[in-house]
């Protein structure tokens, strides 16, 4: 049996939906938001569509705090190509913020780091920088 070289997730297409699109173009712009829930005032990040705590349908963003705080990390040696690199990947939650995000961290950090974004114009956070 002759296996794909091609990774399982390539074969899917992925759609953001509305609110995960309006979420990209606010990052985008520069601004970190959060979903906001308006039957029990939650926020969540990622954002969803429904609140997993009520159910509730959210279509509303509001803007939360750029400083985050890595709560978990990982030092990647080696690309998805066996290329030989030297990144922090980091889980990163913020204050008052259901969940969070995971995205690449400049520097060396720890667990309770406090982080922001480098933004880059038109494309959104370039990575996050202790602070």
């Amino acid at each position: 049996m002759k296996f794909s070289e091609v990774m399982e997730i390539e074969a899917y297409i992925y759609t953001a939906g509305p609110l995960g699109t309006k979420w990209l173009e606010e990052l985008r712009k520069g601004r970190l938001t959060a979903a906001y829930c308006p039957k029990c005032n939650r926020l969540f990040l990622p954002p969803k569509s429904f609140c997993p705590i009520d159910f509730s349908q959210v279509t509303e963003l509001v803007p939360i705090s750029e400083v985050g705080i890595v709560k978990s990390f990982a030092v990647v040696k080696k690309s998805f190509y066996g290329q030989k690199v030297e990144k922090t990947v980091a889980f990163i939650e913020f204050p008052g913020v259901f969940g969070g995000m995971v995205h690449y961290v400049r520097g060396k950090v720890e667990i309770g780091t406090r982080v922001k974004p480098k933004w880059r114009e038109g494309v959104g956070i370039e990575e996050f920088e202790p602070c």
